[in-house]
């Protein structure tokens, strides 16, 4: 009698730069599962996998070449069960494997929760429309062949482009149809950009950073930071650091500094 041999993913893991939404092809790469070594199996294409290992919560510290340590919680509960899929939003490093130019965003804000951002010129798509039933959202594509939403998370921008709704895309059912995780629960206008939401890095002491790269005559991002359970937007020119300051009637205390960081 034949005997069978069956294998249970654990966990997948996806390295992504969030600066570029490509994922992370490099070697030089350490994980720790609650401080303990742990060497998951790559795959390609920035993907790892432990198997049959048990599905239990724990701390994932991850260290690539060219790129900040990155800790988070993994919450199996969270988690597809039938493929639990870890995506680590990794922040170039100063000193990058690559020798790019990069612009930060850092500094201390207590009780501040998290920070990102996204380019308003980088557009995406535009909405076409939305079904609120099925969680359709019907798009066209600014550029290109395909429409790759893979990255997962993205920014509706609305009407006056000082804001944005969160939007986590599940599927892609076609060339211009998606499948949003949730409902839309803001206005919005036929014609508005879908663009790539940034993630930046908040520690629990309130220490930031979020970084990107130096690629454009203009960096105008607009900043979503949420301060005790409340969400505010900011335009910021990344090129003019003197006025990259956090708003001080809405966050009551802190500031972010604007950095220019070059390899030497």
């Amino acid at each position: 009698m034949a005997s069978v041999i069956r294998a249970q993913l654990g966990l997948l893991i996806w390295l992504i730069d969030t600066t570029t939404g490509a994922s992370v092809e490099e070697n030089n790469v350490q994980f720790f599962a609650d401080g303990t070594r742990i060497r998951p199996e790559p795959r390609g294409a920035g993907s790892f996998v432990l198997i049959n290992t048990e599905r239990k919560n724990f701390r994932l510290d991850t260290e690539v070449y060219g790129f900040e340590k990155k800790s988070m919680d993994v919450r199996y509960e969270e988690l597809d069960d039938r493929i639990p899929t870890c995506v680590v939003f990794l922040i170039p490093s100063e000193k990058n494997a690559k020798g790019e130019t990069v612009t930060s965003i850092f500094g201390n804000l207590p009780f501040l929760e998290s920070l990102e951002a996204l380019d308003p010129t980088k557009v995406l798509c535009r909405l076409v429309d939305f079904t609120e039933k099925t969680r359709k959202m019907s798009v066209i594509k600014q550029s290109g062949r395909f429409l790759d939403m893979g990255y997962g998370h993205y920014g509706l921008l609305q009407a006056d482009g000082k804001s944005y709704e969160k939007i986590t895309v599940s599927d892609t059912d076609s060339v211009s149809v998606l499948t949003l995780a949730d409902s839309l629960k803001k206005p919005y206008v036929v014609n508005a950009p879908v663009c790539r939401v940034i993630f930046g890095e908040v520690r629990p002491n309130g220490d930031y950073l979020l970084r990107v790269r130096d690629d454009a005559k203009n960096l105008n991002l607009l900043l979503r930071y949420v301060v005790k359970g409340e969400e505010y937007f900011q335009q910021l020119d990344l090129h003019d650091p003197e006025h990259a300051v956090l708003d001080m009637t809405k966050s009551r205390s802190g500031s972010i500094q604007s950095e220019k960081e070059e390899n030497s």
